[in-house]
């Protein structure tokens, strides 16, 4: 396709069709985390999941053999056996799943989207991608570590705009104070990031926070009809049945897409299946 053309399935709702679910439904998205690894990615690819994450660094960062090519791995990792180009170069022609790239360093960007940028020209991107990253200071964080927002949607806009932007607050999870969360000015500068964006924006919210502040994200909600949130764990993160069922009512189906771990999520599921009764997929 022209690459001024949007490119089909750009959006997860679009990549159910494909897989033949009725139910325009954020639930029914299936994801596979840190497919970075030739192992892993393999695993990844061989699964029935809908969605490859996986985590886009710089080779050698911050040493003397950085070279600025984009690998797969997750910090502080800095060296792989796989690079992005590779990683297309096996995903794009074996499955139809969608791609969701993350970005916890500046540097990768610019490279990457061009790799994604040619690939799309010569007609081999037709999935959802998003790209991934957290461009604003969250809850319980005590110092920077955001990847610079006017850098990275930049870059974006300059590179590969046909992509869904996922875009979220650095977040520190303290037991000890469960109670603290995201603020009415955290949710309203992220808004104000992306209000006159063309995207489609996805928020990733961490879930154990994000009942006490449903509040603000139904307001941020609200705000456009290209918005919606991906609620995801951390790993030891006490998520609630009760509180996804709250934002599950308080919500629109097809805004809130959930990436979280088991055996909650299944649980969480079986609530909601019971609730609406029986559904395909």
């Amino acid at each position: 396709p022209s690459p001024k053309r949007a490119v089909p399935g750009s959006s997860w709702t679009e990549r159910i069709k494909y897989a033949e679910i009725s139910t325009v439904d954020g639930l029914l998205v299936t994801w596979h985390h840190a497919a970075n690894n030739r192992s892993e990615m393999e695993t990844a690819l061989s699964s029935d999941v809908m969605v490859l994450e996986a985590d886009v660094n710089v080779e050698g960062l911050g040493t003397a053999n950085e070279t600025g090519i984009p690998i797969m791995a997750h910090p502080p990792a800095i060296y792989s056996d796989n690079t992005l180009e590779q990683w297309l170069e096996a995903v794009l022609p074996r499955s139809r799943k969608g791609i969701k790239l993350d970005f916890k360093n500046i540097k990768a960007v610019g490279p990457s989207l061009d790799l994604l940028r040619n690939q799309t020209e010569e007609g081999r991107i037709q999935r959802p991608v998003w790209i991934n990253a957290d461009v604003l200071d969250g809850p319980n964080v005590p110092i920077p570590v955001a990847v610079n927002a006017t850098q990275f949607l930049t870059l974006v806009q300059e590179k590969y705009p046909n992509a869904t932007l996922s875009l979220g607050w650095t977040t520190l999870y303290i037991s000890l104070f469960p109670n603290r969360t995201y603020t009415q000015a955290m949710i309203e500068k992220m808004h104000q990031l992306v209000a006159a964006l063309p995207q489609k924006v996805t928020f990733p919210v961490r879930a154990v926070m994000a009942r006490a502040a449903w509040s603000h994200f139904s307001w941020l909600l609200r705000q456009s009809e290209r918005y919606s949130l991906t609620l995801w764990q951390g790993g030891s993160d006490p998520v609630t049945v009760d509180d996804l069922l709250y934002i599950r009512n308080h919500s629109a189906p097809h805004q809130i897409y959930y990436d979280l771990f088991e055996p909650i999520l299944s649980q969480f599921k079986q609530l909601v299946q019971k609730k609406s009764g029986p559904s395909r997929g």
